[in-house]
């Protein structure tokens, strides 16, 4: 288990070096059919933070959490929309990282980029502990309880705060 945090950790510090050291391009390549970067990042990062909802729930019924018999379907949607959500906050960081960096100047954006870094260190973690057939019985809900903590810190920080403060994007 400590291989598998330590490779996690590894994760998110490389991220926020990179993000550091990286001079912002202030600019992305890859806003699709949004019409700025800020839009991309807010529509994208509340799709993952409702995906990240029903991964909750998914996970909480799989492990008998709701007191529901799991139904045949139940592991297959939340390994999809796992995955959606996962490809879904890649051009999201991808344009944190690129376009703007990794800073500091106020709490909320440190925070944001923290917990931007932790979710990809502990998504890592997660994927890791999977594919392993040697973790302990808690270590899969700990790690992705890191990840979906991780990811609603970022899209609190992000999303919500850029809706809070200036309205729909267009």
């Amino acid at each position: 288990m400590l291989v598998v945090l330590l490779i996690g950790a590894a994760v998110s510090v490389a991220l926020g070096v990179f993000g550091r050291r990286h001079h912002p391009s202030g600019h992305v390549g890859w806003l699709g059919p949004f019409p700025s970067v800020s839009s991309m990042k807010v529509w994208l990062t509340l799709v993952v933070l409702a995906l990240a909802v029903i991964q909750l729930l998914t996970a909480l019924w799989m492990y008998g959490k709701l007191g529901l018999r799991q139904p045949p379907w139940l592991g297959k949607l939340h390994k999809t929309t796992g995955g959606i959500a996962f490809v879904l906050s890649l051009p999201v960081a991808a344009a944190c990282l690129w376009a703007l960096g990794f800073q500091s100047y106020n709490t909320r954006v440190l925070w944001h980029g923290l917990f931007g870094c932790v979710f990809y260190g502990a998504f890592t973690a997660k994927v890791l502990v999977l594919h392993s057939k040697r973790m302990p019985g808690w270590a899969l809900p700990v790690v992705a309880g890191l990840a979906l903590t991780a990811v609603v810190g970022a899209g609190l920080t992000g999303a919500v705060w850029y809706l809070n403060a200036f309205g729909w994007p267009k």
